[in-house]
């Protein structure tokens, strides 16, 4: 799942939102930012100025607990990468059973679901990455893109992480499924899944049903609607499919972004504030 935010890691949000900013961590708005990242424009938040709240919610208290849950899921995926990497480097100064250990327990892999019962693995191979490159790409688009569900009046912190865990169970299925029908229930797999991208495909997918036209800028200069990136994604995955030679699980990205859907289908349409 190394390669799933190629365009993404180098895309921003086109319009800075400002008063319910999806792509800001704060309600202010901030004293200096990355001017490389941000347009200098303001816009009105693509989300619905309407509360769903009760009148004992405070909205901004609703939005730092959803960007806490965000932070927590971010540095969950940081500190499994960063044991390892201690764990490899052990392995490299002679004591391999730490990161044997690391690998078999953090890592989906076909031949171990089915013949050593390893299911934990479809969850805790999410919040692993085996390279720095691989973890800065996907929290880099967590943090931006994960934004827009936290300004979203009707997300909470459980919703956030219904989404997030669900979208990448389903993208640990998908990932096995395509893997089954690449070796057979009885060959050897020895290829192993890791990666927050099928969770991070759901996280995206909610987003852009909740606020399709918002936009983003792709390589800081094209601007697309958050639906538009969506249905792109789901064609250049779909396309590879199949790819035996490809790196990336674009099964499990596919698993993935069909949870976000299902989830906005089933427990999101048609919430109050939510039409705009």
């Amino acid at each position: 799942m190394s390669n799933i935010l190629r365009l993404l890691r180098t895309s921003r949000p086109s319009n800075p939102l400002h008063t319910l900013r999806s792509s800001r961590p704060t309600l202010s708005r901030p004293t200096s930012r990355p001017s490389n990242y941000f347009s200098p424009s303001h816009s009105p938040s693509p989300f619905p100025r309407s509360r769903p709240y009760s009148s004992y919610t405070d909205p901004s208290s609703q939005i730092s607990s959803n960007l806490t849950t965000l932070y927590a899921l971010m540095g969950l995926n940081i500190a499994v990468f960063s044991y390892g990497a201690y764990a490899q480097a052990q392995a490299q100064q002679g004591f391999p059973a730490p990161y044997t250990k690391f690998m078999r327990n953090m890592s989906c892999n076909l031949t171990d679901v089915l013949h050593n019962n390893a299911y934990h693995t479809l969850l805790t191979s999410t919040f692993t990455h085996f390279n720095l490159f691989h973890l800065a790409a996907n929290m880099f688009t967590t943090y931006y893109l994960g934004q827009f569900l936290c300004y979203a009046p009707v997300i909470t912190p459980g919703r956030l992480l219904t989404i997030a865990i669900g979208a990448g169970l389903t993208g640990s299925v998908g990932y096995l499924w395509q893997r089954y029908l690449s070796t057979g229930a009885k060959g050897v797999d020895y290829r192993r899944g890791v990666g927050f991208s099928g969770a991070l495909m759901g996280v995206i997918s909610v987003a852009a049903c909740l606020a399709p036209s918002a936009k983003v800028q792709l390589y800081g200069i094209v601007p697309v609607p958050l639906w538009a990136l969506v249905v792109g994604y789901a064609a250049y995955d779909g396309y590879y499919l199949n790819d035996n030679n490809s790196r990336i699980a674009h099964s499990g990205h596919l698993g993935g972004l069909a949870f976000g859907l299902a989830y906005y289908v089933l427990r999101l349409r048609g919430l109050r504030g939510m039409r705009y």
